[in-house]
């Protein structure tokens, strides 16, 4: 999933670009920063928030220094680590020598991970917390699949201060109560489901009796 296929063919604006045309700019490509060049180089990036407010004429006064930029054969999941490290809405592509290509912005970058399949496809999410080294991919994997199904999608976590792992599983079945009791077992905190129609209808049915013994 290199980023060739979502760069926005837009050059970045200059310094003297007027505060109308830079608004107008953003909401055609729905982002809310733009690239700015300062004497034929990149220089800086000017966010759409302080366009709004600006009494200026141009954007001259409100571009930042300072751009976020990548190679054009890098992969989606590298770019929007980067634009969440550095807060960044959008991100420059560069060629080999350094020079412009285009633009990539977040909100069209998730969009296009949504409608993955590991996204877009049905099926329960398990979160799971373990000890930092019980973690093991195969092992869960192999636990999945000895119920019949399949992991679609691995997200980790590390817990903040606690030596563990969260990792959020995705599964390409909506019934998944064995794959919980086999995760359990084999000492796997299940922490939250979501989807799960098996897990889901068992709470309802426990809970309906539960009512009917303390109404005894």
């Amino acid at each position: 999933m290199t980023i060739t296929d979502h760069i926005i063919n837009i050059h970045p604006i200059g310094t003297d670009t007027s505060l109308k045309e830079c608004i107008e700019l953003m909401m055609d490509h729905q982002c809310f920063q733009l690239p700015v060049e300062k004497e034929g180089l990149l220089y800086g990036t000017v966010d759409l928030d302080e366009c709004i407010h600006s009494q200026e004429d141009t954007i001259e006064s409100v571009v930042d220094p300072g751009f976020l930029s990548t190679h054009f054969n890098t992969h989606i999941f590298e770019v929007l680590k980067l634009m969440h490290q550095t807060d960044a809405d959008v991100c420059s592509v560069l060629d080999e020598n350094k020079a412009w290509i285009g633009l990539l912005t977040k909100s069209d970058l998730v969009q296009t991970l949504s409608k993955s399949l590991t996204v877009g496809q049905n099926g329960a999410i398990i979160i799971v917390e373990m000890a930092s080294h019980q973690y093991s991919a195969s092992e869960i994997s192999r636990l999945v699949e000895g119920e019949g199904s399949h992991l679609l999608g691995l997200w980790l976590q590390n817990v903040p201060d606690s030596g563990r792992i969260r990792a959020s599983l995705k599964l390409n079945t909506k019934n998944a109560e064995r794959i919980i009791s086999g995760l359990q077992r084999h000492n796997y905190d299940v922490v939250a489901t979501f989807g799960d129609d098996d897990y889901k209808d068992n709470v309802e049915k426990r809970f309906e009796s539960f009512m009917k013994y303390i109404d005894l």
